[in-house]
């Protein structure tokens, strides 16, 4: 009978106390999943001095086993609306996405040191009106806030110089 009375009260104290140990943003063991609609939280990003041209003002993310797709809305300096699709697998091997006739990525997506982030670094070839450029990125994607938010770490390098960002992207 006592054996049964103290089982039942180690239970009960188990069962209270075991949701605040997940409170981080993934339960132990289980890897980051992206998947959602995330929005461009300006008042938390640091733009810099360009970096506001980089930003998408929302993302869609479908993540499955090592398939991950991104459709990227934004808005052109001219003031359009527009949209592309990026596809990636999460193992390292070379993605190629055709933004557009002047815009080819080529990308390899891997998985952070501790699995909880992602880390694409992309080659991005424009061509237009006779002129060709490189930018090379390297985007850090990791989950904050218990997985309410993004946060992306980026770097961009040309022949002009660097830029470092990070976006904020919060859950819709």
């Amino acid at each position: 009978m006592k054996t049964q009375l103290i089982r039942s009260i180690l239970l009960a104290s188990l069962l209270l106390i075991l949701p605040l140990l997940t409170t981080s943003s993934m339960p132990m063991g289980k890897k980051a999943n992206f998947s959602g609609t995330w929005i461009l939280n300006e008042t938390k990003s640091d733009f810099g001095e360009y970096g506001r041209m980089m930003a998408s003002n929302k993302i869609i993310i479908v993540q499955k086993g090592k398939k991950l797709t991104m459709e990227r809305y934004a808005t052109t300096p001219s003031g359009e609306s527009g949209n592309y699709t990026e596809n990636y697998t999460i193992d390292g091997k070379e993605c190629v996405n055709n933004i557009s006739e002047e815009f080819k990525k080529t990308s390899t997506v891997t998985k952070s040191e501790d699995k909880k982030g992602l880390i694409i670094n992309s080659t991005l070839d424009l061509s237009f009106e006779g002129n060709e450029m490189k930018i090379l990125t390297v985007e850090n994607f990791t989950l904050e806030d218990g997985g309410k938010s993004i946060l992306i770490k980026a770097t961009a390098s040309t022949d002009y110089g660097d830029m470092v960002v990070s976006f904020v992207y919060d859950l819709q």
